[in-house]
């Protein structure tokens, strides 16, 4: 045994100073660059594209975690920032702090909580991109990569587990309503529920009212994966007294209205009560953007994002600014 222990961590060191880096570069590249700011950075901001997206002719190509920034210039701020990251991903990422930071900024999208996120293709590339994270010797854990031991379902699976939740899971209103699952839900907005001037379907539009429904139609609840994750990432900020702050994205509450209706905007707030109350809390802040955002505003005119122009994205930030001022407000300085 103490000969195979020595091989093995004889091995486990040539790995790490030869292959390591190539491998951790190319599938964990976020992992490299906590580690590298990490000691140098006051504030982190996770974000996923909702931070990083900009509208074709805006006159300000900057981020919503750049522009934060620009109130706290004596603050080092580093964005940490994957497209279609979720709690999941950000629990393992704040999990690698050896130094701490004054605050984490952790991305709070109302989305990443229903079935098509949670279910997403996307998956089996965030989970391959974590196992660099797990906490075992580096070449366990490059074996593990190869052995694909990690989230690694097929499309077809995560598709079907995203139907099933929509036909199974049911929703709950404390008024009367005719759709009992966001599949009836779904159905009955695709039953031609615009017409254009001609009797025709309006195809268009109806394929967007359906997005709205699948989207957002979910009652937010302790059994959703990502209330776990969330309890997790608070847990760990408390437990190491980091501020943290949830950065709860805007949604298109007007089209979600116009389209759907105000059912829809219920479940959509009810859901946004739902985090608020359950995370603010000892060092946790919940900055609430959920209505902050004019409909013109979003960059997808034609589906569900959290993708702003200029305007919308500078409210944000400065929003943000405004809570991250109750504890830096030596540091804050009045940028616009």
């Amino acid at each position: 045994m103490c000969v195979l222990f020595l091989i093995l961590t004889g091995l486990n060191f040539i790995y790490t100073i030869s292959f390591y880096k190539t491998d951790l570069k190319e599938k964990s590249p976020e992992l490299i660059q906590i580690r590298e700011t990490e000691g140098k950075t006051d504030v982190y901001y996770f974000g996923e594209s909702s931070n990083v997206s900009y509208k074709k002719g805006d006159s300000i190509i900057e981020s919503i975690s750049e522009i934060t920034s620009l109130f706290f210039p004596t603050l080092k701020f580093t964005n940490v920032n994957k497209y279609a990251t979720h709690a999941g991903v950000y629990k393992q990422w704040i999990k690698q702090f050896k130094k701490l930071p004054k605050a984490v900024i952790v991305t709070l999208n109302l989305r990443s909580f229903d079935a098509a996120w949670i279910h997403s293709k996307l998956e089996t590339q965030l989970s391959e991109s974590l196992v660099f994270s797990y906490p075992y010797p580096n070449l366990v854990n490059r074996f593990l990569l190869a052995l694909g031991n990690f989230d690694n379902q097929s499309d077809k699976q995560r598709e079907e587990a995203t139907l099933r939740d929509w036909k199974t899971i049911q929703l709950q209103f404390p008024f009367p309503f005719k759709y009992k699952t966001t599949s009836e839900w779904d159905a009955g907005m695709a039953a031609g529920s615009y017409l254009k001037p001609d009797g025709s379907w309006d195809t268009e539009k109806i394929v967007l009212a359906c997005h709205y429904v699948k989207g957002y139609a979910f009652n937010m609840s302790e059994t959703n994966p990502r209330i776990e994750d969330f309890d997790q990432i608070v847990q760990w900020c408390t437990e190491k007294k980091v501020r943290l702050y949830l950065n709860l994205m805007a949604e298109n509450i007007n089209y979600a209205d116009s389209l759907v209706g105000k059912e829809l905007v219920f479940l959509m707030k009810q859901n946004r009560d739902y985090l608020v109350k359950r995370y603010t809390k000892g060092n946790c802040v919940v900055v609430d953007n959920l209505e902050l955002v004019n409909g013109n505003e979003f960059i997808d005119q034609n589906w569900t994002t959290e993708h702003y122009d200029y305007k919308g994205r500078m409210k944000i930030a400065k929003n943000l600014a405004t809570q991250l001022k109750k504890q830096f407000e030596k540091d804050y300085k009045s940028a616009y």
